[in-house]
Parts: structure tokens; C-alpha cells; sequence
């Protein structure tokens, strides 16, 4: 079909002439309204039958000086798809194109076209015009000068023949469209019908193939439910034959609990429609098969018949079972292997914790330089011992995907002077030059994990000192720009890329890849020179990928390796870095309630406090804690979580709902769990902090000013 908006009036004029007086005659006549109209509507309304006389305005005529000119709009017209109507063509316009080249293209552009030339009688002749032009339906001639009736009446009646010669067109187009669609049509009903009657013998065939080779159990029913067909696996499902088959009703096999609901699905009144219907189907005289039910209604050669799939499911539903068991061992499983790694946790950092605190003691007395080093020694071990345990937790953590990083502002510069500083002492032992370069650019402060990122970094640098006997190991960091990074970033975000180099042993090329995977080792013989679990590199890269970067290697054997990594963090903004500045630590003793039943615990956490120069009173239960609390005042509470009778956590609960004056006594958890969800659970009992055992005295000292200063502000 064509567009409505051919299927409109077009009242759209051109006029083609270099003589502007001629276009503004034309647009008076035209668009105008004299004395003349009445006669010419009265003339029109006769001319085409019309009860209502057409309107004499409304055209809209545009104006063209030269025939390349005029050309040019005809073809924006068309392009737009708003036509011109007719066009006024003088003959002569010097220079360029003269009227009758001008119309030869105007017709190329546009066939349909109603063209008018004006001419006088000097110009070129209708025989010349002709023979230039051919003979065509929508030209005529209008002799200069013109009549103003003559000009609206050529107006009126070659827009309306345009009109009508579009119409024409379309309903010729229409109509040819409908006899060649019809007559395809016909054609292919013809074509269809020769095909059905060629192809029902075949698809009779086809079906009767498939019927008999399907491994699906098939049969048709008759309306009173009596068996009139079955392929070979309906008769090795029931082990029975085709012909004992044919001679049973449906509910002769038990399909159903009973024949009434046998009926009642598949009787005439019934719908005759199951979908995925569960049966249990005798399979001989000891067996039952379970197996899902379709069932149609069908019409064969005008019968009504009811085809019935039958799928034998008994091993998928066993299967089914197993998996279910197996999953649920699984989740058994893998909550064991959770408590296990908790308790163990809890029972190794305990004693753990004992050990390495007494170390921290023996060291703040008067000991013999032979003991000394000894007690040193053994707070070595127990730092690597610490340092295991934590490795094993964090990679059960990964492997389970329940690790989870922290979203907090810290000073990265801070973190790599940190992370630097603590093997300083070790690199001097080694005799080797530890160094660290911070790129100007780096942001001041960031959001991320700043415990993992650092984990990250010591470890690389442990290595690093670990495999290096004389050299150098430095630690190299960078902001990448966005070109760098090749990653999409958000607002404020930003990519840091950290390398630790070092001139140790190196990694032969076949190891490179295979260094980042768990429980590796360049060395994995028992007469390896040097210790470790192979977990720290499995546990960095994963921690990376977490970050969003990727972790990379470099190494030759014997000049040393260089291991870099990239994470993307979120610069924080100035508003933000100042409002999280640290205040001031307090050095006041403090009087401070230590919760704990472990006695060597008591002794550790109670030593470190008075050498710090605090006031520690020890309690061993909850009862006892709470006791204390409402009749002493106590500027912070250390709780331990894992008690007899009340736990810290109940503990807690119990303080923060006292009188207002107990209350608001900060709560520092001390224990030996050490992974998430105890966190979480901690600050939802109410704790304000969470420390986890083994600490340090810097890292207990630190809390404690943190809590202390907050408990002085409060009062």
C-alpha cells in the first residue's frame, strides 16, 4: 500500500522563472482572492460534481530562478516524500537550462509531475515542444501574458489530476497486488493439496516406524479405555505380548489406584489431557517401574482415540536420590570441615596466645642473654606457627567462597612504610638492602581492605627475604593512568600496580606456572632447604582477583624475581580523609575488667596490662563480669568469647541493658576465633571492637587507646 499522504490533496506549486515579477504575479493569483473566485468555484463545482465548491487558497507555491535551482528542490522534495503537484516552467531563463532541458529533468526526477510552460508567442512552437518533449498528459501551455482565472483553474485542476492520477495508480497497484497474492495463493493451495495427498501415505509410514522403534512406551485406547495398539516398548515395560496386550483394558494394569479414577481421567466426559503424570507400573509379577504419563486425545481416520506415552523414570528417580544424599553429605561435610577449622582455631591460638604472651613478658625481664635468646626463639616458632594457622584458615575461607574484604578508608603510604618496615630487622640479619619507592602520585587515602592488602605485600616480601642470600629486594609502587589499566573505572576509582623485586634464587621456568597454585613449592622434596605450606602465593593471588587485579611473575634462575600485582581502590575524598584522622593517643592508666577463663591467659593479658601501666582486675565467668561492672567503674571491658555458663557474647547483651552509667563501658572482644561471622556476631551483641588472639602488645596498646579516649569523652 502507498502512503496516506498520497492519497491527500497536494496543493505544493513550484514555479520555475528568472523573472521575479512573473513569481510575484503568480503568488497574487494564487494565493490571493479577487473578485474573480465566485465564477471560477461556480465553474469548478460543475466541472467536478462536487456539492461543496473546493477552496481557492491554500496552495503553497515556492520559487525557483534557474532550472538547476528548480531541480534541486523537486529532488528534496521526493526525497522528503512531499511532491510537488505542478510546476509553472517559463521557457527562456538565461543562462543556464532553458525551459524545455529544464522539464526533460524535472521528469526524470519526477514522472508524475503536472508541468505548465510559459511562453509567449515568440517562443518555441508547439511542434518544436513536442518534438523536444514527446507527447505527454501532464504538460500544457499557458501563453504569457496569462489570464488570472485561466492560472487558478490550471492550478485547480492539474493539483486534482495529480490527485486522481495518484489514485488511480494505486488502486491499479492495489489490484494488482491482491490478483498476485490471491493467485500465489491459489497456486500454493494447489501445490499443498498435491503434496498431502503424496505425503499422507509417506507420514502414515514414517509414524508407524516411529511408533514401533520409539524406546518410549506408546499405545492408543479406544474411548472405553481397551488397548487397540502398543509398540514393543509398551510390551517390555508391562512384559507382556503385543497380543495378551491387545487384549487387556487400561485399568487391568494398575496405572491408577483405582478404575474409577481411570475413568474419570480418560473417559468421554474426562478432558483425556496428563502431562507428566507420575505412575507406578507393574513390570512383571515382583516388579514396579516408576514413570511419567502423557496422554492426548487423537483422531485416527476419523476414530477417536487416546495416545498414551509412557517414559520409565525408576533409574533417573534413583539417581535423583543419590544425588540428594550425596548433596546433603556435601553440605554436611563442608559444615564439618568449617567447625573443624573453627575449633581448631580456637584450640591452637589459645595456647597459642599463652605461649607467645609469656614470650612478651619473659622479654620485659631481667634475663640472662643465653635465656633471652631462647625465649626469642620461641616466639619465633610460635609466630610461624600463627602465621600457618592463618594461611590454612584464610584458603579454606577462599575455597569455600566466604571470604570477605573490608570496605574502609587507610593510608596506603602508610601501609607500604608498614608493611616495609616490619623485615627490616630480618633483611639486616640477611645483610641484604631492603628499599621501598612511593609514587608521588598515589592517593593520599583510599577505601578498601587494608589488613588483606598488607597481607598481601608481606607475604611477597617474605619470600622475597626468605629465597635471597646477598643482593637486594625493593618494593616498587605505581598509579596506573586509565590507558594503563585497560579497565573500564568508576568515579574516584583507581588502579595501583606494587612490585617486590628481588636477587635471590629464582624460579625455574617449568614452576612459573604452577607457583600461584595451592600447596606448591619450587622445592617440594623433604630435604627442602626452605619451610612453608605452599599456601601464601595461592592465598595472594586469590586475594587480588578479589581486589580486582591480577597477580604476575617474572624470574630467571640464579639473578632473582619480580612479583607485581595490580588492585583497583576508591580514592576517598578530602571531606572524608578528615573526618577519619586518628586522635591523639592517650597515655593515662586506665582501670580495665579483663573477662577470661583460661588461667594462662590471665596471667598473660594481666602482665601485659601492668606493664603497660593500666589496672587490670581479672574475672573468670560472665556472672562474675557483670557483677563487676555495675559495682566498680571501669574504663574498658576485654571480654573473652568462649566461657562456661555465659559466653562473652551473652555477657554483652546482659551489660548493654544495665543503667545507663554501666551500659556505655566500651567492650573489646579478646579470643581465639578468628574468622568473619565472629566478627559479626561480636558487634552485633553490642561489642565495640574485636581482637583476635594471638595479638601483639602494639596492636592490644593500640585498642585500647582507640576506646579508652572514646570512654574519656563520653563521661
Amino acid at each position: 500500500m502507498k502512503p496516506e499522504s498520497l492519497l491527500e490533496r497536494n496543493l505544493r506549486i513550484l514555479v520555475i522563472d528568472d523573472n521575479p515579477a512573473i513569481h510575484d504575479d503568480l503568488k497574487k493569483i494564487l494565493l490571493g482572492r479577487g473578485t474573480e473566485d465566485s465564477a471560477l468555484i461556480a465553474d469548478e463545482s460543475l466541472l467536478f460534481d462536487t456539492q461543496e465548491p473546493a477552496p481557492t487558497t491554500g496552495f503553497e507555491v515556492e520559487s525557483a530562478y534557474q532550472g538547476q535551482e528548480g531541480l534541486a528542490m523537486v529532488e528534496k522534495r521526493m526525497a522528503a516524500g512531499l511532491p510537488y503537484a505542478l510546476a509553472f516552467v517559463d521557457v527562456r531563463m538565461p543562462p543556464g537550462w532553458d525551459g524545455i532541458e529544464t522539464i526533460l529533468r524535472l521528469w526524470q526526477a519526477d514522472p508524475d509531475l503536472q508541468i505548465v510552460i510559459c511562453t509567449a508567442y515568440s517562443d518555441y512552437s508547439w511542434s518544436d515542444i513536442r518534438t523536444k518533449l514527446g507527447s505527454s498528459e501532464n504538460l500544457l501551455i499557458l501563453k504569457k501574458p496569462f489570464d488570472n482565472i485561466e492560472v487558478i483553474q490550471l492550478a485547480h485542476a492539474l493539483t486534482r489530476k495529480w490527485l486522481v492520477s495518484r489514485q488511480a495508480q494505486i488502486k491499479l497497484d492495489d489490484l494488482d497486488a491482491v490478483v498476485a497474492l490471491r493467485t500465489r495463493e491459489l497456486q500454493r493451495a494447489n501445490e499443498a493439496l498435491t503434496q498431502e495427498f503424496s505425503e499422507r501415505s509417506k507420514a502414515e509410514q514414517a509414524f508407524r516406524t516411529i511408533f514401533e522403534a520409539s524406546p518410549i512406551a506408546i499405545s492408543l485406547l479406544d474411548r472405553d479405555l481397551n488397548f487397540v495398539d502398543a509398540n514393543a516398548a509398551m510390551q517390555r515395560l508391562h512384559g507382556v505380548s503385543h497380543e495378551k496386550l491387545l487384549g487387556m483394558r487400561l485399568p487391568d494394569l494398575a496405572w491408577f489406584s483405582s478404575e474409577q479414577e481411570a475413568r474419570q481421567m480418560f473417559s468421554p466426559g474426562g478432558s483425556a489431557i496428563l502431562d507428566q503424570q507420575e505412575i507406578t507400573v507393574p513390570a512383571g509379577p515382583l516388579d514396579k517401574r516408576t514413570a511419567l504419563l502423557w496422554a492426548r486425545p487423537v483422531d485416527v481416520h476419523g476414530v477417536p482415540r487416546i495416545i498414551c506415552f509412557v517414559l520409565d523414570i525408576t533409574e533417573r528417580k534413583l539417581m535423583e536420590s543419590k544425588l540428594r544424599e550425596a548433596q546433603r553429605e556435601a553440605e554436611e561435610a563442608a559444615r564439618a570441615k568449617s567447625e573443624f577449622l573453627a575449633n581448631m582455631s580456637h584450640e591452637i591460638r589459645t595456647p597459642l596466645h599463652g605461649m607467645l604472651g609469656l614470650c612478651a613478658v619473659l622479654n620485659d625481664e631481667t634475663l640472662p642473654d643465653h635465656l633471652r635468646s631462647m625465649a626469642k626463639l620461641i616466639q619465633t616458632s610460635g609466630d610461624v606457627l600463627c602465621h600457618i594457622v592463618d594461611d590454612i584458615l584464610d584458603f579454606s575461607k577462599i575455597e569455600s567462597g566466604k571470604l570477605e574484604l573490608e570496605a574502609e578508608q587507610f593510608d596506603v603510604r602508610d601501609s607500604l612504610r608498614w608493611s616495609v618496615d616490619v623485615f627490616q630487622t630480618a633483611a639486616k640479619e640477611k645483610k641484604i638492602d631492603l628499599n621501598l619507592r612511593i609514587d608521588p602520585k598515589l592517593p593520599g587515602r583510599v577505601i578498601g581492605d587494608s589488613t588483606r592488602f598488607q597481607q598481601i605485600l608481606t607475604n611477597l616480601i617474605s619470600n622475597a627475604i626468605k629465597f635471597t642470600d646477598r643482593g637486594s629486594v625493593n618494593v616498587d609502587s605505581q598509579l596506573l593512568s586509565s590507558a594503563d589499566a585497560s579497565v573500564a573505572l568508576r568515579p574516584n576509582e583507581c588502579v595501583l600496580r606494587f612490585t617486590v623485586t628481588d636477587s635471590g634464587i629464582g624460579i625455574p621456568p617449568e614452576k612459573l606456572e604452577h607457583i600461584f597454585g595451592s600447596f606448591n613449592q619450587v622445592d617440594a622434596s623433604t630435604t627442602r632447604r626452605f619451610g612453608g605450606t605452599g599456601l601464601g602465593l595461592a592465598i595472594s593471588s586469590r586475594l587480588v582477583q578479589a581486589m580486582g587485579g591480577a597477580m604476575e611473575v617474572e624470574s630467571t634462575p640464579g639473578r632473582g624475581s619480580a612479583f607485581s600485582f595490580t588492585v583497583r581502590l576508591v580514592a576517598a575524598d578530602n571531606e572524608s580523609e578528615k573526618r577519619n584522622v586518628v586522635a591523639p593517643a592517650e597515655t593515662a592508666a586506665k582501670r580495665i575488667l579483663v573477662v577470661e577463663d583460661n588461667p594462662i591467659n590471665q596471667i598473660v593479658t594481666q602482665r601485659l596490662l601492668q606493664h603497660m601501666g593500666h589496672s587490670p582486675t581479672v574475672v573468670s565467668d560472665g556472672q562474675s563480669a557483670i557483677a563487676e561492672v555495675q559495682s566498680s567503674p571501669y574504663d574498658v571491658v576485654l571480654m573473652d568469647l568462649h566461657m562456661p555458663d555465659l559466653d562473652g557474647r551473652e555477657v554483652t547483651r546482659h551489660i548493654r541493658n544495665l543503667s545507663a552509667a554501666c551500659s556505655q563501658i566500651p567492650i573489646i572482644a579478646l579470643t581465639a576465633s578468628a574468622t568473619v561471622q565472629d566478627r559479626r556476631e561480636c558487634l552485633a551483641a553490642g561489642m565495640n571492637d574485636y581482637l583476635t588472639k594471638p595479638f601483639t602488645v602494639d596492636a592490644l596498646a593500640t585498642v585500647l587507646q582507640r576506646w579508652s579516649a572514646v570512654a574519656d569523652r563520653s563521661r
